[in-house]
C-alpha cells in the first residue's frame, strides 16, 4: 500500500515539475491551454485521494458546502461588489457590513469561509481584500451566473433525490420531462426544465449566462472535418448545408463557419424556439443571412432534405425514450446522403469526476450522459447507423449518423 502510494506520488511529482518548467519557459499558458490545466486540476484531485484516509473524505467535503453557500449570499447579498476592485484596496470587516445593513459578526463568520478557502484575501486582523476570482464575481457573467445556477438549481436538486425516490423508487431512472427531480425539488411537478428557467426573468439571465461556461469546454466540431459539406456548395442553388437544431442564438454555427469557411450562410438554417431565433435574427449580425425556424423536437423536424442536420448539447437533456423520438423526427427529414452530427459527451468506461457529476446534473431534468453504447442503442432505435466518432479534447464527441 505504501509503495504504491509513493509510486503515484512520484508521478504526480513528476508532472507538475514538468508544469513548472513549461510556465516558466512560456511554453504553458493556464489562460489558454485547457486541456493542459484541466490535467493539473486531475493531478492535485490524484494527490488528494492517494492520500486521503476515509475520515479524511467528510473533512475535506464540508469545507466545499460551507465555500459555496458564502459564495452564493455574498453574489445575492452584493457584498462582492462593496469589496473595493483596486489592487491593494482593503475593507474592514465593520464598513463591509455597514455598507450592506448587516451584523459585523455574521458578514465576518461568512469572509472568514471566502478567506479560508481562498476566495477573499485577509488583510491584518480585521479587514479584506479581492482575489483574481472574487474580482470575477462583482459582475454578470458566466462564472458568477453558474455560481448561482448552481446553488440554486442543481444543490437543490441533489438534496431532493433521497426524498424524491423515496416516492417514486429506483425501479427505473426518471424518464418524464413533466416529472423531474428538479420540478420535484421546486414543487412544479407538471412543469418543464425550461418552464422553470423562464418562471422569472433574472432566473432565465442567469440560466443563459451561465450556459457560456459550457461553450468553452465543447467546441462545435473539435477534430471533426466538415470540408465535404463544401463541395455541395456548387451542386445546388438552394438546398440546405447545415441545420442546426436546438441552437440557441447560433454559436455552434459560428464556430462551424470559422472551421468551415467556405458554407454560405444563407444556405444555413437555426432552429430551436420561436422567441430565441427571434432574438438571434433581431440582435446579432452575424445571423442577418441565416434561415431562421421554430422548431419543436418532439414534432415533425420542417426543414427537409438538407445535407447536415447538426444538434449540439440537446440530446443529454432528454430520456432514451425521448431522444429516440427527437431522432426518428430528424431521420425522417434526411435525403440518403444527410448525415447528422450529434456533439455530446461521450463517456468511458470510467468517467472522470467531472463527467460523472455532469451526468447525475442531468438526471435531475430527466437526461443523461452516454457511453457510446447508448448512442449506438437510441440512434438504432431511430434507423440510424453511427459512421464516424471524433473524439472532443476533454471527453466529447462528434457522432456522424447516416441513415441505416
Amino acid at each position: 500500500m505504501a509503495s504504491a502510494v509513493a509510486d503515484t506520488l512520484e508521478a504526480l511529482s513528476e508532472t507538475l515539475a514538468k508544469a513548472a518548467e513549461d510556465l516558466r519557459s512560456g511554453s504553458l499558458s493556464l489562460e489558454s491551454d485547457n486541456l493542459q490545466r484541466m490535467g493539473l486540476l486531475k493531478a492535485g484531485g490524484d494527490l488528494i485521494n492517494a492520500v486521503s484516509l476515509p475520515q479524511d473524505k467528510i473533512v475535506l467535503w464540508l469545507p466545499h458546502f460551507a465555500h459555496m453557500t458564502a459564495i452564493r449570499l455574498f453574489i445575492k447579498w452584493k457584498a462582492f461588489e462593496k469589496i473595493p476592485i483596486d489592487d491593494g484596496a482593503t475593507i474592514s470587516y465593520t464598513d463591509l457590513a455597514a455598507t450592506l445593513g448587516a451584523d459585523v459578526s455574521l458578514i465576518t463568520r461568512f469572509a472568514r469561509v471566502l478567506v479560508a478557502n481562498g476566495t477573499l484575501e485577509q488583510i491584518g486582523g480585521d479587514s479584506v481584500a479581492h482575489t483574481k476570482f472574487s474580482k470575477v464575481l462583482t459582475t454578470a457573467n458566466p462564472i458568477w451566473a453558474m455560481m448561482q445556477l448552481g446553488f440554486d438549481s442543481q444543490l437543490s436538486a441533489w438534496v431532493a433525490m433521497p426524498k424524491y425516490f423515496d416516492q417514486y423508487g429506483i425501479a427505473a431512472e426518471p424518464k418524464d420531462r413533466l416529472q423531474t427531480i428538479l420540478a420535484f425539488a421546486e414543487g412544479s411537478l407538471g412543469s418543464t426544465v425550461w418552464d422553470i428557467h423562464h418562471s422569472s426573468e433574472e432566473r432565465l439571465r442567469v440560466f443563459m449566462l451561465a450556459m457560456g461556461v459550457i461553450e468553452e469546454h465543447m467546441p462545435a466540431l473539435g477534430a471533426y472535418d466538415l470540408s465535404w459539406a463544401v463541395e455541395e456548395v456548387g451542386k445546388s442553388a438552394d438546398r440546405p448545408l447545415v441545420v442546426d437544431v436546438g441552437g440557441g442564438r447560433g454559436h455552434a454555427l459560428k464556430g462551424i463557419w470559422k472551421a468551415t469557411p467556405g458554407i454560405p450562410r444563407n444556405r444555413c438554417v437555426l432552429e430551436d424556439l420561436p422567441e430565441v431565433v427571434e432574438a438571434a435574427k433581431r440582435e446579432d449580425p452575424e445571423m442577418a443571412d441565416v434561415q431562421t425556424v421554430p422548431v419543436d423536437f418532439f414534432k415533425e423536424q420542417p426543414v427537409k432534405g438538407a445535407l447536415v442536420y447538426y444538434i449540439r448539447r440537446c440530446l443529454h437533456d432528454y430520456s432514451d425514450d425521448e431522444c429516440v423520438v427527437m431522432l426518428k423526427h430528424l431521420s425522417g427529414a434526411m435525403a440518403p446522403d444527410s448525415r447528422l452530427l450529434i456533439v455530446e459527451t461521450m463517456l468511458g468506461d470510467q468517467p472522470s469526476a467531472f463527467q460523472a457529476a455532469m451526468d447525475l446534473s442531468m438526471l435531475t431534468i430527466s437526461g443523461k450522459e452516454r457511453t457510446r453504447a447508448n448512442f449506438e442503442d437510441i440512434t438504432g432505435k431511430a434507423a440510424l447507423k453511427i459512421t464516424k466518432v471524433s473524439q472532443i479534447p476533454g471527453g466529447s464527441a462528434v457522432i456522424e449518423c447516416a441513415l441505416a
